[in-house]
């Protein structure tokens, strides 16, 4: 190609035909001198070289500003401002500035152009330029503008990341505006002087940095989401405020072209708000509402976290009983003794500081300080002595205690509480006049208080009004109530008040009061049986509802009472007692239903009162599920649903309790067997329809057990599990259909529970009846015995001696199988360490129950019979049993990986029946399978079952396991079952169950 010297006009003149379909206005300026060059204009003339400050002032020459659109004009000179245009080229900047879209007056009307500002790449001797043009825009691109411009009302930040290129650049209004858009070539470096450059808040950086990197978006994108959402906190104007960026990768995104788009708005108010929230909420679950000390919930906490703490610190306590607060809630009302505690709470923070004080229960305040040398604490507890004995009377008892060192907080404060009441009996010694008070009142007939229309609230009544407060004041949990039926005032226990939060002591007209406070769905019982009371059709009132705390919390109370009468026959008091069940343990904290403490008393109450009582337990199926899909919270709620639906099913026919786990009880010494089942299939369509939450439908899968007790001779631990026992019948072989204790065990059930009665007791009384058997296991080789599987045996005068299949599954259900399984590996090893002695390789089999691993101190317990005994973890082999088999495998992996860790082997036992899965396989640390006996039975014949035992066989030896087969009854089977290779044979071949003598003797 040859070079042409073309003169100046020549040149312009073909740059001009060139550019003019694309370009309205091109002109070539000097930003250090001010001179340009226009190319082309916009009345397709060519100007001369003139000096002139900026771009801008060409229009204004020329044209005019008012050539751009009032509404563009400042953002326009700034785009054409020479000093920012030079800032960005210093910065490394080329494109300054790329399709900035303005409307210019063309005519009459305004039309929509396009901008566009280049530089050079290296200033020249005359300075630097750069190339100024303008072009008409298209409708679909002004369509497009339009969005932009729409969104960035929005969004502070919007990026095209095209990861394949390693481009980053920005959308924001269509144009770059500032330096640190356009020195960035890729996300990665933006992102890095981004957090570097303290533009992201702190405690934010390393999440920002990992979440906004390339690498990871890319992975996130490639597991199939379609967007990613961070909030983050961003330096703005210079204060720190909440950002939300999203990431949305382009329609075709795919891996050879990687683009997203990334926008980032401010939610600052909306975000903080909800943070806001979240935090008072907080704040007020650890805070008493009235004092704004910490209340029970942070006290518990503090107690747990000492109590965990491995070095325990000196701890100051001091105990305060508020004085006169009775007197002051009867005499001036609640409000004004809620304005005693808070200056009794101000107190308190003053001289020990709000972070210290706590208020545990209505007008008990404690105080805690950590880190304290004695002396100071002494010195501190002066001082507070001094500011309680300056006042007329002393508003609160207190006892106070300084512990180098202490076990619990618990031990601390019944000591210093213990010091409180003596200081609390130094104070009425001191003031006897406060203790008489309200006494010298009654005596003078002087009435408590009155209502608006005149009614006394309270007949003086003397010394009856004195066995009622100390009554009432020997309990928490219990409250006293005495209704005057000639007045219709009603006195309350003062802790009722204060747990209610009752308009008062004394109260006129208290049904109307109570009944508000009741549950809706508990009204119509509460409301029909004082009805019946009253109309004389009942003798005693007993009841139980929902009745609602001066929380707003619903608690299960039973409320029991009756009328008193006069000489003349007339009704003359109403009196009773109202227990609060969730005062105490005895009520479940999630459901609000009675808990299995309470189960079992109320079993107890049947058993010693020998009433007939009808039991069916109710079990949800595989909820762990629901925890994990939804979170514990959730699963809560459902629990707490079902629960609500459990109660209005039973309504006053029983009562509804919530036992370990998802499984519940419905407890009636009315409902017949027919009853229960009816019961048993509402509840299940309930389950499947109706549970669930927010719109959330979750259908659940039941499995009942019922029995029915008819004064067969029994205690409550033999009718629990003979209760479980059928729960596990129903979920285990029957598809969750109802099974009745009574029917599954088929044969004489009295008997059956007069023997598991006791098997029960011999258990407690030092394993009395048990005894050991083992059977061999021999190798499928040689036939020589390498070990022993250890199983129980039980006689007993009355019963003789009982086949293993009739008590152990029953067994496996009681908690006390816990010892009786640790006796079991005991008495084993202990019998193995006899035939070490012959045989130093002898290995010892012993099964494991569900109940045992499920159990906290089984690990602990095993290792301490491995050292009680010294019998080598390495020739102990455990058998899980089949319910292990059905246990949380991630559970279940964990205490097998930690025995594995000892050295002790790992065998599954009956693989291929019952729950003895593939997949067991490839989740547990196994050693050993044993290959159940119904496959062995009839081998020759079948060829099902030799398929299956080869598979199993074939299966443990390319996994690295042994196998083991049972069942191997005689020589014939012995000879052919060497086919398949197994490790070891079991069976009667070589011996039945014997006792360790016997044993001995076969080896």
């Amino acid at each position: 190609m040859k070079e042409v010297s073309l003169d100046k006009q020549y040149y312009k003149e073909h740059i001009q035909n060139i550019l003019y379909d694309n370009y309205m206005k091109l002109a070539l300026v000097n930003i250090d001198t001010g001179e340009y060059v226009s190319v082309i204009s916009v009345d397709k003339n060519a100007d001369n070289y003139k000096s002139t400050s900026d771009v801008s002032s060409y229009f204004k020459d020329n044209k005019g500003l008012d050539c751009c659109h009032p509404d563009e004009v400042r953002e326009f000179a700034y785009m054409c401002d020479m000093k920012h245009v030079k800032a960005l080229i210093e910065a490394g900047a080329r494109s300054i500035v790329r399709n900035f879209r303005f409307r210019l007056r063309l005519g009459e009307d305004y039309e929509w152009v396009s901008m566009d500002i280049e530089a050079e790449k290296e200033p020249r001797e005359d300075g630097q330029w750069v190339v100024f043009g303008m072009r008409a825009v298209s409708l679909d691109t002004l369509v497009l503008e339009d969005s932009l411009r729409t969104l960035t009302r929005v969004y502070r930040r919007i990026f095209r990341i095209d990861v394949t290129h390693n481009i980053c650049e920005t959308l924001r209004g269509g144009y770059i505006r500032s330096r640190d858009e356009v020195k960035h070539d890729c996300l990665g470096d933006y992102m890095k002087d981004m957090t570097m450059g303290g533009e992201i808040f702190p405690d934010d950086v390393d999440r920002v940095r990992k979440c906004l990197s390339p690498e990871f978006l890319i992975k996130y994108f490639a597991n199939g989401h379609d967007r990613f959402t961070i909030r983050y906190k961003r330096k703005m104007d210079m204060v720190y405020r909440w950002v939300m960026t999203e990431v949305i990768p382009t329609a075709d995104y795919r891996d050879d072209n990687k683009v997203f788009y990334l926008y980032t708005r401010d939610i600052h108010e909306e975000y903080s708000e909800s943070i806001e929230k979240q935090e008072l909420l907080e704040f007020y679950s650890y805070k008493d509402a009235l004092t704004h000390l910490g209340n029970r919930n942070a006290f518990n906490i503090l107690c747990d976290a000492y109590a965990d703490r491995k070095d325990k610190r000196s701890v100051g306590f001091v105990f305060n009983d508020v004085n006169k607060l009775k007197y002051v809630n009867d005499h001036y009302g609640h409000k004004e003794g809620d304005l005693y505690l808070q200056r009794v709470s101000q107190m308190l923070a003053q001289h020990f500081g709000e972070n210290a004080c706590y208020r545990i229960s209505g007008d008990e305040f404690v105080v805690i300080i950590m880190d304290i040398t004695e002396q100071s604490f002494n010195s501190m507890i002066a001082r507070y002595k001094e500011v309680i004995d300056e006042q007329e009377e002393a508003p609160v008892a207190f006892g106070a205690v300084w512990k180098a060192e202490a076990d619990s907080i618990d031990k601390i404060m019944n000591e210093a509480e213990r010091r409180m009441y003596e200081d609390k009996k130094r104070f009425y010694s001191k003031h006897p006049e406060v203790k008489r008070r309200e006494s010298v009142e009654n005596e003078a007939n002087i009435a408590v208080g009155a209502t608006e229309d005149g009614i006394p609230h309270y007949r003086n009544l003397g010394k009856t009004d004195r066995i009622f407060d100390a009554l009432a004041a020997t309990t928490l949990r219990n409250y006293i109530f005495m209704d005057d039926l000639d007045t219709n005032v009603t006195k309350w226990s003062a802790s009722a008040v204060d747990y209610f939060g009752l308009p008062g002591q004394y109260i006129y007209d208290t049904q109307k009061v109570w009944e508000k406070l009741i549950h809706p769905d508990d009204r119509a019982i509460f409301e029909q049986d004082i009805t019946e009371v009253f109309a004389g059709r009942k003798k005693y009132h007993d009841v139980e509802y929902r009745m609602r705390n001066k929380n707003g919390e619903y608690v299960v109370c039973t409320c029991r009472g009756f009328i008193t009468k006069k000489e003349n026959g007339d009704p003359e008091f109403f009196v009773g007692t109202v227990i609060n069940h969730g005062v105490i343990d005895g009520v479940d904290p999630v459901t609000n239903l009675h808990n299995q403490h309470e189960y079992t008393k109320y079993i107890s109450i049947h058993l010693r009162n020998k009433q007939t009582m009808s039991i069916l337990a109710i079990g949800i199926s595989m909820f762990n599920s629901i925890n994990m899909m939804y979170g514990y919270a959730y699963g809560n709620a459902v629990l707490k649903d079902f629960a609500t639906k459990l109660k209005n099913v039973v309504g006053g026919k029983g009562l509804v309790f919530r036992l370990d786990g998802a499984k519940f009880a419905i407890c009636s010494n009315i409902y017949t067997k027919q009853e229960l089942k009816e019961v048993y299939r509402h509840v299940q369509n309930l389950a499947l329809d109706n549970v669930g939450l927010n719109g959330t439908s979750i259908p659940l899968k039941l499995y009942g057990g019922g029995l029915i007790y008819d004064h067969v001779g029994a205690d409550e631990d033999v009718i629990k599990s003979s209760v479980e026992y059928a729960l596990e019948r129903s979920k285990e072989d029957h598809h969750g259909e109802l099974v009745f204790f009574n029917e599954e065990i088929k044969d004489n059930d009295r008997m059956r529970l007069q023997l598991y009665s006791t098997i029960h007791k011999c258990v407690a009384n030092n394993m009395e009846g048990f005894f050991m058997c083992y059977q061999p296991i021999a190798n499928s080789e040689t036939g020589h015995i390498v070990g022993m599987e250890a199983l129980l045996r039980w006689k007993h005068k009355e019963f003789g001696v009982v086949p293993p299949g009739i008590f152990i599954p029953w067994l496996e259900m009681e908690p006390c199988f816990f010892e009786l399984g640790n006796w079991i590996i005991e008495q084993a090893l202990t019998d193995g360490m006899e035939i070490r002695r012959i045989r130093p390789d002898f290995v010892v089999n012993v099964n494991i129950s569900a109940i045992q691993l499920e159990n906290h101190g089984f690990r602990q317990a095993v290792v301490d019979i491995l050292k009680k005994t010294k019998f080598p973890p390495e020739y102990l082999c455990i058998e899980l049993t089949e319910r292990c088999k059905n246990m949380d495998i991630a559970f279940l992996k964990n205490e097998l990986e930690y025995f594995r860790k000892l050295g002790i082997k790992i065998a599954i036992d009956d693989f291929g029946t019952g729950n003895a899965t593939l997949n067991l396989l490839t989740e547990l640390p196994i050693d050993e399978l044993k290959v159940d006996m119904s496959f062995v039975r009839g081998i020759q014949e079948s060829k099902p079952n030799q398929v299956l035992v080869q598979a199993v066989v074939s299966c443990a030896h390319e996994l690295g396991y042994k196998s083991c087969i049972e069942g191997v009854e005689d020589k014939t089977l012995f000879d052919y079952l060497h086919r398949y290779g197994s490790t070891y044979y079991q069976g009667y071949h070589f011996s039945r169950p014997v006792c360790l003598e016997d044993f001995k003797k076969l080896l």
